[in-house]
């Protein structure tokens, strides 16, 4: 049986409710359909050994193991390993068309972790909804809907509410947000645009656990709370790399535990990494590498100095010259003007990869998305340590 789970929903209940008689609506109008004769339907990607194409643009990548999990066509999500004859699809079957045939959703954060896959969305028409989805993927075809917040009426200037989704083994990290005028929360002065009144960040966990989760239950944690910014960056081996809104970082664990505080960074982080016992920042013109034990730094090698940032885990992503979007085994991944670049920290070399949109490391070797002519204008590509320009 094909099923959604709506595990966050008390008062939310009604969002659950249309999510899932949208996708019975498709199971029958895709049952229907089948008595007669019908078109071979378009494919929608394409598997190589080393290499996924997919017939839509990239909407969002994040890779784990030997493993990626992928976005297009806005709402489609799966898992590819290379070397398989084909990918794990996320949801049920039916929804596995472009464009699919429940309504309008963009994927914009979406992380990997162990057995599970986790991501966000905005949905909605006039009422705008951002959507935490959670897939186990022992059932690949049931998908929890973990988290909901919900807000009236489009346009809605910043309408994002839950993002920053990161992962790693069993620890899945996302934040939410409050405004003012938002549900809930206080009326914004006569005047003035909607301002920040608190973020908190989550722990996800498995269903059936219930607990507070946003506005609802759901199968969450509470890890730290803030009337100011504290969004999560990075998650690696049971941490979680948080940001201030001065820029300084805040290391915790998966239990909420402070680990470190780099108060010195005020005013400098442009974007951040946990790798292992060392955290990797972003500032203008360099990459420094923090001891999380000691709070010391071990090295800073140079980058150019442009507009730069990290991973994007809430809209609108921000513009930039530099993206930081990876660091594992002492090297850094980052692309700069559309060419991806790896960076070897303990002697500074820094190779050109290839042209590219998006990159993450899994613990086989190196994913990278770039574009290309169609039928396949997205495609992600995998390259084993072994292979790499520049090698841990």
């Amino acid at each position: 049986m094909v099923k959604i789970s709506a595990a966050a929903f008390g008062s939310g209940t009604r969002w659950a409710s249309l999510v899932v008689v949208a996708v019975l609506a498709a199971l029958v109008l895709t049952s229907a359909g089948s008595a007669g004769p019908t078109q071979p339907a378009p494919a929608l990607l394409q598997v190589t050994p080393n290499e996924l194409r997919l017939s839509q643009p990239l909407k969002a990548l994040d890779a784990r193991g030997g493993r990626a999990a992928f976005a297009f066509c806005n709402q489609l999500v799966g898992v590819w390993r290379p070397g398989a004859s084909g990918v794990t699809r996320l949801g049920p079957t039916a929804q596995w068309s472009c464009p699919p045939p429940r309504g309008a959703e963009t994927i914009f954060s979406l992380a990997l972790a162990g057995d599970r896959v986790a991501w966000t969305a905005e949905a909605g028409g006039n009422t705008v909804a951002n959507l935490l989805f959670m897939v186990v993927l022992g059932q690949p075809l049931t998908i929890t809907i973990a988290a909901e917040f919900s807000q009236c009426c489009r346009p809605i200037p910043d309408s994002t509410r839950i993002g920053d989704v990161y992962g790693d083994g069993s620890f899945i990290a996302f934040s939410s947000r409050v405004k003012c005028n938002d549900r809930l929360a206080p009326a914004c002065p006569s005047g003035m645009p909607r301002t920040l009144v608190s973020q908190t960040v989550w722990r996800l966990r498995r269903p059936p656990l219930q607990a507070p989760c946003v506005n609802n239950p759901g199968p969450c944690e509470q890890l730290a709370t803030s009337t100011d910014v504290l969004q999560p960056l990075s998650v690696d081996s049971g941490r979680v790399v948080l940001l201030r809104s001065d820029g300084s970082l805040v290391v915790r664990t998966r239990g909420g535990g402070m680990v470190r505080t780099f108060q010195s960074l005020a005013g400098q982080t442009r974007g951040a990494e946990l790798m292992g016992g060392r955290l990797v920042v972003l500032v203008p013109g360099r990459i420094l590498e923090l001891s999380l034990a000691t709070g010391g730094q071990l090295r800073t090698r140079p980058v150019p100095n442009v507009p730069s940032a990290g991973v994007c885990g809430v809209l609108p992503c921000p513009q930039v010259t530099l993206r930081l979007v990876g660091a594992s085994r002492g090297l850094v991944a980052y692309i700069l003007s559309g060419d991806l670049h790896l960076l070897r920290l303990r002697d500074g070399r820094d190779r050109v990869v290839a042209a590219a949109t998006d990159a993450r490391f899994g613990d086989t070797g190196l994913f990278y998305a770039y574009t290309a002519a169609a039928p396949w204008p997205a495609r992600i590509r995998f390259v084993p340590w072994t292979r790499l320009p520049l090698r841990p």
